[in-house]
């Protein structure tokens, strides 16, 4: 791959798209904190500078205040999301003091020994999304299985009906054009649209549960709507957390587990490894992460002039932290799968972020993926990809996820 950073349309090309590891592997050497052409905005490669951005948010907001779209041309454009400090920003895009109180809310629901538990319900939705795949032998593993799951999932811990879930899978979909950045102005109009369809949709399911009382409120609308009682949170910060929550925990669980059961279908020694060692199954999820996660960047707004490295950067820039980048090796480094590694060994990675927004869904991320393969395996001899239809991606510079993945399966 020819990559010239000169190109303004880079990050845009087919072939970038489909693969940018040579990209961040040309960053993370060459240019760790990287200008797009024409714009103010900065793609930062290099872990350590990534980490010193993120003890900086004084300077490096996280509030969505712009995204880039394609405009006409085949290049960027900048569409204005919302004003900095907007209070439409909550807990991942939200600033201390904002953030630190929804983080502090939200974490006892969301603690390892509260997500344990929901470990039986997590089983009971895999086993079921699996079986009629499993019947016939064959089936598209996202539309069956990597999609639904997670919808079903986080209906689950927030308290929505499960019959919604298809709904959830459709609105964020459609609401996810809003950051691919691929997507042209009318695009941009119509996952707007799907953005306040899900909008309308969490404050209906919050108004139902406000009308509900207290003993018989589900899940973490239960907490939230306790907390407006109370006066920890506001109606519109709740309604706002609630999109947050359906989006986040639906899109990114469905990336990982679709790329998991993509690499194993690719990998029959790994995907037997497994079958034969399940406790190394948590190991091998680090590593999928590692290697291709969900998120390819999260964007930060400069509040002011800064420095970063040898980089200038004005203040209202856009500066786009790279985890994917940042979890490539670095110079003189090789990568390492997961049956190259005797001992599966975990280095750290940015999957999850890092600082103080690191996912708080992380627990019940690992724990749907974690079973997911774990039920896979238990319930097949072996599974491949489909050779006749080859498996499709979702064209993002944001989020890597598949739109298709076909597989055949040979029950056990």
């Amino acid at each position: 791959m020819d990559v010239d950073l000169a190109d303004p349309r880079l990050l845009l090309r087919a072939d970038v798209l489909a693969d940018p590891d040579v990209l961040y592997d040309v960053l993370r050497r060459e240019a760790p904190v990287w200008r797009v052409p024409g714009q103010d905005s900065y793609l930062v490669a290099d872990p350590g500078l990534i980490r010193e951005v993120v003890a900086r948010p004084e300077e490096f907001s996280s509030n969505l205040v712009s995204v880039l779209y394609r405009d006409d041309g085949g290049g960027f454009a900048v569409f204005e999301m919302t004003p900095y400090g907007d209070p439409v920003n909550t807990l991942a895009t939200a600033d201390p003091p904002v953030h630190t109180r929804h983080r502090k809310l939200l974490q006892p629901h969301l603690s390892p020994a509260a997500i344990s538990g929901l470990a039986p319900s997590i089983v009971r939705i895999v086993d079921e999304q699996l079986s009629p795949m499993l019947v016939q032998g064959r089936g598209d593993f996202v539309s069956g299985f990597s999609d639904p799951v997670p919808a079903r999932a986080i209906c689950e811990v927030i308290g929505l009906p499960p019959v919604d879930a298809p709904r959830l899978v459709k609105l964020v979909a459609g609401t996810g054009a809003l950051l691919d950045g691929v997507t042209d102005l009318n695009g941009i109009g119509q996952a707007a649209a799907a953005a306040l369809e899900l909008l309308v949709y969490a404050q209906e399911q919050m108004d139902a549960t406000i009308e509900r009382p207290p003993e018989e409120r589900l899940g973490l609308l239960a907490a939230l709507v306790d907390a407006i009682d109370t006066g920890i949170v506001s109606y519109d910060e709740v309604r706002n957390l609630l999109v947050l929550f359906i989006n986040a925990g639906s899109e990114t669980t469905s990336s990982l587990i679709a790329t998991a059961i993509k690499t194993l279908g690719q990998r029959p020694d790994l995907q037997e490894h497994l079958r034969s060692n399940p406790k190394q199954i948590p190991d091998a999820i680090e590593d999928f992460l590692r290697e291709d996660g969900p998120f390819q960047f999260h964007y930060r707004w400069t509040t002011t002039d800064a420095t970063l490295g040898d980089q200038r950067i004005p203040a209202h820039s856009r500066v786009l932290l790279m985890w994917a980048a940042a979890n490539r090796p670095s110079t003189g480094e090789s990568a390492v799968g997961p049956t190259e590694r005797g001992d599966m060994h975990q280095a750290p990675h940015f999957a999850f972020g890092r600082g103080l927004h690191f996912c708080i869904g992380v627990h019940l991320a690992r724990l749907e993926a974690r079973v997911a393969i774990e039920r896979l395996l238990v319930r097949t001899a072996a599974f491949t990809l489909d050779p006749d239809q080859p498996p499709t991606l979702r064209s993002s510079i944001f989020l890597r996820r598949h739109a298709s993945l076909p597989i055949l399966i040979d029950k056990a």
